[in-house]
């Protein structure tokens, strides 16, 4: 999908909700907020499982384990992996001071996690993530407090708990071949 037009989307349905929900809040804020570009960033990962998986591996455990490890001495290490080009298992033996400098290179320097956030969980992007939550609560709170939903507003058709909200439609390309 085109990342400029789910930015006017996202845009869009922010402006009207919040101009109908809180006007006075609406007012509030500046409007070069609605006419400059909103951007957006994301990149195709198919399903998910994929990204789940490779970021897993560095969350919490260590570069390699030791079940990999098919033999090791001073000069060399030999360790098991899966090629990712043909899902095969094959072996790897490189000197000591090669196997060294990869490993290291997955070990964060003092201070650093392995995690790291980045936009809006950043710890310095902390005082704008607490204006919009603000502005969030100030429009559910709003919500709560109207007595006809608004035309947007749909509600869970399996439990009917949850508010969705409904920005627009967007166009959809037609499910690939896998023939």
């Amino acid at each position: 999908m085109p990342g400029d037009a789910v930015a006017a989307a996202v845009r869009a349905g922010m402006d009207e909700a919040l101009r109908h929900a809180a006007p006075d809040l609406h007012a509030q804020v500046p409007a070069a907020c609605w006419r400059e570009g909103w951007w957006v960033h994301w990149q195709p990962a198919g399903d998910g499982a994929n990204v789940v998986q490779y970021l897993a591996r560095y969350v919490r455990r260590t570069a390699i384990t030791d079940e990999r490890l098919v033999a090791a001495d001073d000069t060399a290490v030999t360790f098991r992996y899966r090629d990712s080009a043909t899902q095969e298992k094959k072996a790897c033996t490189l000197d000591a001071d090669e196997f060294m400098r990869r490993y290291l290179q997955h070990v964060p320097p003092p201070g650093q996690r392995r995690v790291r956030y980045f936009g809006w969980l950043h710890p310095a992007a902390q005082r704008r993530r607490l204006k919009v939550e603000t502005l969030l609560a100030v429009v559910i709170v709003v919500q709560a407090k109207a007595a006809a939903p608004p035309p947007w507003h749909l509600r869970c058709p399996h439990c009917g708990a949850f508010a969705l909200v409904k920005t627009g439609n967007l166009a959809r390309a037609p499910p690939a071949c896998t023939r």
